[in-house]
Parts: structure tokens; C-alpha cells; sequence
């Protein structure tokens, strides 16, 4: 029927060729999604194996999946955009994949990013060929008027080749490739004001970490970590699936090496069923495009990495950069992705699974915060050089951050030694020691009992410190006491309260009460010097 016609009746819908154009999304950073769609496809064929070569040279990639292949029916509903190949309750391939590709426009995503696309595909158990080609830039033209899709013709045939009857596979060649690819190949694209961002990667280590960021392959079993995360994202499938991108296997990025929490079953919220994991390096997670959660439907990466608009509000999570990790949702996210791929319509499931896992990213970022603050404070309590804090001088404080960490997860690991004497005799305990174990969640505590007094070197004596308080205008000694270099400091000095002044008045005091101590000046000349000190510093 032809409706060029505009008095021919029954009229028909027809399609602007610009479709492909806006189903594409065709911009340059579009270009690593454009090729995981095309792998998708062949994971959803049942392949093992999904080859990847770049020719950049004669400018040609070819992605081969070694799947079930098309006929030449299969191959017509392949070219129907929206189009379907199987029933709609079909939610498995034959090896129990779970089906990912759902409308039908995934080969269109390559359409902005080659001059021509070239296809061959045959199925085991026939001699029949099927190959075509689409001339791409007669959909990426500038000519905007209206055309039926289907009058561009696609050019091709079947033809019978012998060799081919045990062969199953699907071969995709992007011959000549356009304006888009050549701006992501030349790096168009380059923040070079900014670090940490996979945008400064040579253009084939972007699309590899891009692919690896996404698809549904394995992670690398060398690591312990590798196996830990391959069980939980375990697709159930009965085949394994490779990428290979130039003759090298693909594995999943690892951003960080310790998991912080992980489901061990699978959590249900509404109709959602999904595990997860969350991880750290306690340190901010590089490449930036690495941190938050990733989620992942049925085994394939959906978006960018979400912290669900945590901070929004106001609240400064600073620890938030250090964490990591993904969503693997198995059922009920599936018919709420867009036709984009990027992201989720609303449901009010999925704006519960958000909450969840805000709740999680703000519990974990206080962790590494609270674990930062007891690193922070251990180490200023070991540093015999300067004081910076009187509360990091109280046993009660430290042992109370030290059981904050216990609660949280930290085992606490008691090794208290003795001093040997060369007569078999046990003598003096050596001082106490404090190291946290990060990866491993263990709490290190040589001779605990001995946590109760920081040392401090004042000239060429060592003196321990404690901290009391009492009413310094009454007292005549105001700032601290000197007792068999022991150094009881008052809390309530006004010269203490400063932190960065603190440990210039602490030792000028200890100084002072030891040549007191020495009567190397008289009492008399002491309270005066204090009293000048708290006239002249205390503002």
C-alpha cells in the first residue's frame, strides 16, 4: 500500500528514520555502552565466548559471539526495532541464563559509530549464511525529512556454505567508522583539569575498563577476593561466558580489597529480590567513576555508581568516598529499566531499596570515620614527641573508641610481653603498643594493661603523662604536678584549652616544675612566671 498519498485512505503510522537517531543516543561517551550492548546480545544467545578485535589501522571492529546464531527469519525479527524472537514468559535461555535484552533496539546502539555495519550469522546444524549490510549514514544524515524506516534498503542474502554446518555464531564488523568513534579515539573527550577519572585513559583502556565495569563476566579467581565475589554474583547459568578484546580475557574490576558487609542470603524488599556487597580500601576509591554501588540487573551493570543522593541534605559523609560495591538484583527491577538501559523508572519498591541502602552507605561512611578518628588519636597517644589532645591521654577515652571499633566488627587481639632478664627472671613490661589491622578487622594491643599513660620527651628525659582536674586559681601548682617524672596535668587550665598551642605550654610547664624541682629558680620566682604566663597567653 503507498500513503505517499495524503488522500489515500486507510492510513497507516509510519516511522521517521530520526528514530534510530534518538533510540541510538548517539554521543561520543556513548560509545563503550554502544559495544556492551552488541556483547549483550550474545550472552543472551547462549554464547560461551565473545570475541573483540580492532583493526585501527583499516579502521574495523569486529565482535564475534559464538552463540546460537539466526536464520534468515531470525534475522528479519533481529532488523524489527521493538522486535521479539521469543515468548514473552520466556525468562531463561536453554542454559539457564537469565534473558538481559528485552526491546529490541540493541543493535541500533552501534549504528552512530561506523559508516557501514556488516553482520553473518548461521546456526549449527545448517549450511545456511545469513549476512547483510546496513549503510549507517543514510539513518545519520542531515537531511531531516520524513521517510519510512524500511525504505532504506539493507543489502544481502543467504547462501549455503558446507563448512559451516557444525558452526554456530554471530560475526558483527562497524567498517568505517564515524565522526563519533573518531572523537573517542583521538580523545576528544579529556578532562585534563581533572584526576582520578577514567575520562584521561587511553581510549581502548576506557572501553576494556568500561566493559569490565558492566558486563556479566567473572572476576578474576587469582585473587581470594575474586573467589569471595564470584560466589555472591553467581548467575546460576550453566555456561561461563568470556570476553576477549584483542586476544585478552576480560575480568570484572575489583575496586577495593576488603568488604566491609555482604548479604548472605537474598534480601526481598516488595517484588525486588537482590544481594550485595560493600567494600573499601580506607582510602578514596580511584578512578572517582569507581565509588558507590553499581547496580546490576539480572548480571549486567544499569547506570552510573549511585550513593542514592546521600548529602543532599546538607550532611558531609566524608568517609563516602572510600566505599565501594554493587546491587545484584535477581528478579522485579527487570520491567522498570528504561529502553536507555541507564537507569529505573519509579516504583515504590525500588524507592524502598534506595532508603536501604542509604541507611547502609551513611552506616558504613561514620565506620570508616570512627575507625580514621581511633587511627588518628593512637597515634598521636604513641607519639612520645608532641601532645596534641588531653583526651587522648585518658585510658578511659581511648579504651572507650577501642570497644566503639569492637562493636563495630574489630576483633581485639592481647599479646603482652615481659622484659627477660638474662637470669630466666621476668622483669619490667615494655610499653604499651596499639595497631589496627584494617583489612583483616583486628585490633592489636600490646600490654594492655599498661594503656594508661602516654610518654612525652621534654630535653633528654622521658615523662609519662595523665590528666586530672582541680581549681587552678587556688592551687599553687595551676597547670600540672611533677612527681618521679610523672607529669599530672590540670584539665581546667586556661593554656590548655587551646589545641594548637597545647603542647608549647605543656612542656614549657614541665620545664619550669623541673627546674623548680632542681632549685634552680625559688618558688617565688615560679608563681610569678606562671602568673605573667596566664596574664600575657590567656586571651
Amino acid at each position: 500500500m503507498n500513503n505517499n498519498n495524503h488522500n489515500t485512505w486507510p492510513k497507516a503510522i509510519t516511522v521517521d528514520k530520526r528514530i534510530v537517531r534518538i533510540l541510538s543516543s548517539s554521543t561520543y561517551s556513548n560509545f563503550p555502552s554502544a559495544i556492551r550492548e552488541i556483547i549483550v546480545n550474545g550472552y543472551d544467545a547462549d554464547a560461551e565466548v565473545v570475541n573483540l578485535e580492532f583493526d585501527l589501522k583499516n579502521s574495523i571492529l569486529s565482535i564475534t559471539d559464538y552463540g546460537k546464531g539466526m536464520n534468515e527469519k531470525e534475522f528479519t525479527l533481529y532488523l524489527r526495532i521493538a522486535g521479539k524472537s521469543r515468548k514473552k514468559e520466556e525468562t531463561t535461555t536453554k542454559s539457564n541464563r537469565r534473558i538481559i535484552g528485552q526491546f529490541g533496539v540493541g543493535f541500533l546502539s552501534v549504528l552512530p559509530f561506523c559508516e557501514k555495519y556488516l553482520i553473518e550469522t548461521t546456526k549449527k546444524g545448517s549450511e545456511e549464511v545469513v549476512s547483510a549490510t546496513i549503510s549507517s549514514g543514510d539513518y545519520f544524515n542531515d537531511d531531516f525529512t520524513s521517510i519510512d524506516v524500511d525504505r532504506i534498503p539493507i543489502n544481502g542474502g543467504v547462501q549455503n556454505v558446507k563448512e559451516k554446518l557444525n558452526q554456530s555464531y554471530t560475526r558483527i564488523r562497524l567498517v568505517g567508522f564515524s565522526k563519533l568513534t573518531k572523537a573517542f579515539l583521538n580523545r576528544e573527550y579529556t578532562l585534563k583539569s581533572k584526576k582520578n577519572t577514567i575520562k584521561n585513559f587511553e581510549p581502548l583502556d576506557l572501553l576494556k575498563w568500561e566493559l569490565q565495569e558492566y558486563l556479566p563476566i567473572e572476576y578474576n579467581t587469582n585473587t581470594s577476593i575474586g573467589n569471595e565475589l564470584n560466589e555472591l554474583s553467581n548467575d546460576y547459568s550453566q555456561k561461563p561466558f568470556k570476553v576477549f578484546f584483542n586476544g585478552e580475557e576480560l575480568f570484572r574490576n575489583i575496586h577495593a580489597q576488603k568488604i566491609l558487609e555482604k548479604s548472605k542470603d537474598i534480601i526481598e524488599i516488595g517484588s525486588i529480590k537482590f544481594k550485595y556487597f560493600i567494600s573499601t580500601n580506607y582510602a578514596p576509591i580511584s578512578p572517582t567513576e569507581a565509588r558507590y554501588l553499581l547496580i546490576r540487573n539480572l548480571n549486567i551493570g544499569v547506570g552510573d555508581r549511585t550513593s542514592f543522593e546521600i548529602g543532599m541534605d546538607g550532611k558531609v559523609y566524608g568517609k563516602l568516598a572510600h566505599l565501594t560495591g554493587e546491587i545484584l538484583v535477581e528478579h522485579g527491577l527487570n520491567d522498570l529499566i528504561s529502553v536507555s538501559r541507564d537507569k529505573f523508572n519509579y516504583s515504590l519498591d525500588y524507592e524502598k531499596l534506595k532508603e536501604f541502602f542509604r541507611d547502609k552507605l551513611r552506616n558504613l561512611a561514620n565506620q570508616l570515620d570512627n575507625i580514621k578518628s581511633i587511627e588518628n588519636l593512637l597515634v598521636d597517644f604513641q607519639n612520645e614527641s608532641k601532645v596534641s589532645n588531653l583526651d587522648n591521654l585518658k585510658k578511659e577515652f581511648i579504651t572507650k573508641k577501642i570497644s566503639k571499633l569492637e562493636s563495630s566488627g574489630f576483633q581485639i587481639i592481647r599479646d603482652d610481653e615481659s622484659v627477660i632478664s638474662s637470669n630466666g627472671n621476668t622483669g619490667n613490661k615494655k610499653k604499651s603498643f596499639v595497631t589496627i589491622d584494617k583489612i583483616d578487622r583486628k585490633i592489636h594491643i600490646t600490654n594492655s594493661g599498661d594503656i594508661v599513660l602516654k610518654n612525652i620527651n621534654v630535653g633528654n628525659f622521658k615523662y609519662k603523662l595523665k590528666v586530672d582536674i582541680w581549681d587552678y586559681k587556688n592551687s599553687e601548682y595551676p597547670a600540672l604536678i611533677l612527681s618521679d617524672r610523672i607529669v599530672t596535668i590540670n584539665e581546667n587550665y586556661p593554656l590548655f584549652k587551646d589545641k594548637n598551642k597545647i603542647d608549647i605550654f605543656i612542656k614549657l610547664n614541665i620545664l619550669l616544675l623541673k627546674s623548680l624541682n632542681e632549685n634552680k629558680i625559688n618558688k617565688t620566682t615560679y608563681s610569678s612566671f606562671m602568673n605573667d604566663l596566664l596574664t600575657t597567653f590567656n586571651d
